[in-house]
């Protein structure tokens, strides 16, 4: 940095006056001296501050960039290594692997596309179908599709979830005793109870998680006394009715089916007030009967 100085200088007789003159110039050059490297020296650590931050900002800018393709990878690839795990345990509890399962992942594909959700959910609904009814289901993947059908269709009445609609299905399908030896027809039959059920909840005052542990506690009772499912549903209907929901209304049909099973072992006055209500007790114990 170039400094230009202009002095003036006042000479006079006295020698002593010069020298005073000079030394008062002397100490302003040291004061500007001190003050242009105060200022240089400012200025250094304003630039190096300035670098610091500039190295930063492209450091964050570096990391932020890596962070939102680190999330988008994850977001693509997510989907489809949740689908392959979820495959993965299906063919753990079934046996099933090669073609059988590429099917299966192609029918929960088209699954998710048809009901939306992701194909790892529709795969789910099989691995819960398969591990609450019987692995041997999958041996026929098209009856696995059927089922899978059944349960998105459930779903989209109890907010989207799957894990509850398939316990209300399955648990139907056990209470009444389904058979899966034909998965084809347990799939049918499915399909039917899902629609009896829908139906009921929609009449009736009872939804389907009420409908599904009412049967959890009259369902195999009401089947051993061959009442068909539909007029057990609407049994349930009418008990909710009346203030007994869900297991509670489950309980009072099965003690009352229980009972009725004694048909001549009734007590006599029990005997005499069915009678009079032209009930035949010799025919409750006919088991071919509803």
């Amino acid at each position: 940095m170039a400094n230009v100085f202009e002095y003036i200088f006042k000479i006079t007789s006295n020698a002593k006056g010069v020298t005073a003159t000079m030394d008062k110039l002397n100490g302003s050059v040291s004061r500007i001296e001190k003050s242009v490297l105060s200022m240089d020296s400012k200025q250094q650590k304003a630039f190096a501050s300035m670098q610091r931050s500039i190295s930063q900002i492209k450091l964050d800018a570096i990391l932020n960039n890596i962070d939102r393709v680190s999330t988008g990878l994850n977001s693509v690839n997510d989907p489809g290594l949740s689908l392959n795990s979820t495959l993965k345990d299906v063919s753990a509890i079934t046996g099933v692997t090669g073609q059988k399962l590429k099917e299966m992942e192609m029918y929960a594909r088209a699954n998710a596309k048809t009901f939306g959700g992701s194909a790892a959910n529709s795969a789910n609904s099989y691995k819960l179908l398969l591990s609450q009814l019987s692995p041997e289901i999958a041996k026929v993947p098209k009856a696995l599709k059927g089922m899978g059908t059944s349960v998105s269709t459930t779903s989209k009445l109890m907010g989207g979830n799957v894990t509850a609609a398939s316990e209300v299905l399955t648990t139907a399908m056990n209470q009444y005793q389904i058979s899966t030896k034909d998965p084809i027809k347990a799939s049918e039959e499915m399909a039917k109870m899902m629609n009896v059920m829908a139906a009921a909840g929609q009449a009736g005052s009872a939804e389907l998680p009420q409908i599904k542990t009412a049967l959890e506690n009259s369902g195999m009772a009401a089947k051993s006394a061959n009442v068909s499912f539909e007029e057990t549903n609407a049994w349930i209907q009418l008990l909710d009715k009346s203030g007994k929901k869900g297991a509670e209304g489950g309980v009072a049909l099965r003690n009352v089916l229980a009972t009725l099973s004694q048909g001549r072992f009734l007590p006599k006055d029990v005997q005499k007030e069915l009678a009079k209500a032209g009930v035949d007790v010799n025919a409750l114990g006919d088991k071919s009967k509803t």
